[in-house]
């Protein structure tokens, strides 16, 4: 198992954050590389399920997302899902209100199928590849977020 992890301050009430940042069907407005959800049950709560495609490396990745957890946190919120597909994994979205604004706190894990050559192309070039992705998304929600 893999993980990638990154924070980002963004100048906008939590709860105005969360609430957008939770919803499946923005997602692909600010989500690098992801698609509109398809077979959507649900509006982003515990249970939630759809299919969506996730542009990564030049290619088309099937992906079956499931919320596990939505739900007040501290003064904040959390947000869980888990993933499968082309491949594995899980990630927490944590809204933290900070200096009148928001501390998105991001961290994914997730499992590539294959052999020792995908743990090896991992190592070397799949894991900064999928940094750069969370880092261009947590910038797309900041910009988004800010914009009146």
């Amino acid at each position: 198992m893999w993980n990638v992890s990154n924070t980002i301050f963004i100048d906008r009430r939590v709860r105005e954050v969360y609430t957008f940042g939770t919803n499946p069907k923005l997602w692909y407005q600010w989500y690098a590389g992801l698609s509109e959800a398809e077979d959507l049950i649900g509006i982003g709560k515990k249970g939630t399920s759809m299919n969506l495609k996730y542009y990564f490396f030049g290619r088309s990745l099937s992906l079956h997302v499931l919320v596990v957890e939505n739900a007040p946190s501290g003064e904040g919120y959390i947000w869980r899902c888990i993933f499968s597909g082309a491949f594995d994994g899980a990630q927490t979205w944590r809204y933290i209100p900070k200096d009148g604004g928001t501390e998105v706190q991001f961290e994914m894990d997730y499992e590539l199928p294959g052999s020792i050559f995908g743990k090896l192309a991992n190592t070397i070039y799949i894991k900064k590849l999928m940094y750069n992705s969370v880092e261009q998304t947590l910038r797309n929600l900041k910009d988004i977020s800010e914009s009146d």
